[in-house]
């Protein structure tokens, strides 16, 4: 979660705290959630409605987006999580531009990207595509 953060602090820095998101609102709301998803806290039918009502939020923020960040490292390995998972296929669905924060190796998350002929950009290097674009 430390360097989703940093990631998003950065975003926040260089484009100004309103036009990224999630913002502070969403990311307290997102608190309970994150604490049971980890195992800090349990689970209950009030944190999987925020979930959800969360999540509705992050599509609708998806449609809006001229470019969808997917933060795919997790302790300085290449990971995609569910809720990654579930962002990265409604961005390709919605035909969306996309910046990684590590450069994709996974086979089935770059099976995804060349099927969809995205953009999709390495956070380090934003100037290297890895998929082509039509």
């Amino acid at each position: 979660m430390g360097h989703f953060l940093e990631v998003l602090d950065r975003f926040k820095q260089k484009y100004g705290e309103q036009n990224v998101f999630p913002d502070n609102r969403h990311m307290e709301l997102s608190k309970p959630c994150i604490e049971a998803h980890h195992g800090f806290s349990v689970e209950t039918q009030e944190t999987i409605a925020r979930r959800s009502e969360l999540m509705k939020d992050y599509f609708a923020q998806i449609d809006h987006a001229d470019l969808v960040v997917i933060v795919n490292e997790k302790n300085g390995e290449e990971y995609y999580g569910t809720g990654t998972t579930v962002e990265l296929g409604y961005s390709l669905a919605k035909d969306k531009k996309i910046l990684f924060v590590r450069q994709p190796t996974n086979s089935n998350i770059l099976s995804l990207i060349l099927a969809n002929s995205v953009h999709a950009f390495d956070f380090a290097s934003a100037s290297q595509k890895i998929a082509p674009s039509q």
